[in-house]
């Protein structure tokens, strides 16, 4: 991609707006949906079956659709896609879903977002069958310092919100596998990156600077 200017802040998830001049911005769209053709050179996006709106019989058109919606260049991920116990398909039907959507993720060489709720034994056991070769994102982990250390060990990422930035997770986790994100909460994310400084006990300027080179790595770009 080719940033408008320089890059202070990444938002690796968000349903609010786009990128701005200082910050890049990953916006989620659900399969289907068409980017925007007006979108700002600092947006980027990801596309997936969410496990809210899955059901027996949508799960296949969804999948035709996310093949469309996903080809476009500027579609930098898979997903939301993952596993919620409280609300959604059964969780078989959420399961396959989920498979054909890491499948399509190697295909395309994209990593993934996941959405995980209650739903962390499927998640797990998908990752042993698929064995991804990119890397696995769980967005808005707000689990605990036990659970974010097994699910590190295993080879997830985290992208974390405000509430999820304590010191217990961050004490268990790597911070090269960490990204952030201000979800549907409307916060800024310099907020968010104030937020992980403060709680990391390094400089701003620091905290950008591990968030860059995280979100590089994880995509292989130059920002």
């Amino acid at each position: 991609m080719n940033p408008g200017r320089e890059i202070r802040y990444i938002d690796f998830h968000t349903h609010h707006s786009g990128g701005s001049d200082d910050t890049i911005a990953i916006m989620n769209l659900f399969a289907g949906e068409d980017v925007p053709a007006d979108f700002s050179a600092n947006t980027l996006y990801s596309a997936g079956i969410h496990p809210w709106y899955l059901t027996e019989e949508n799960s296949g058109q969804l999948l035709t659709e996310l093949v469309l919606t996903a080809a476009h260049p500027h579609v930098v991920l898979i997903g939301e896609a993952g596993f919620d116990r409280l609300k959604g398909a059964r969780m078989e039907v959420q399961y396959s879903a989920f498979i054909n959507q890491a499948e399509i993720a190697g295909e395309m060489l994209k990593p993934m977002v996941i959405h995980c709720v209650r739903g962390w034994e499927e998640l797990r056991r998908a990752y042993i069958d698929i064995q991804p070769d990119r890397p696995w994102v769980i967005h808005g982990f707000r689990g605990n310092a036990k659970l974010a250390a097994s699910l590190a060990e295993e080879g997830f990422w985290f992208s974390l919100g405000k509430k999820g930035i304590t010191k217990e997770i961050l004490g268990v986790i790597s911070r090269e596998r960490i990204l952030l994100e201000t979800d549907e909460t409307g916060e800024p994310i310099a907020e968010v990156y104030r937020h992980f400084a403060e709680k990391t006990g390094c400089d701003g300027e620091t905290a950008t600077g591990i968030i860059r080179n995280n979100f590089n790595t994880l995509f292989n770009f130059g920002i």
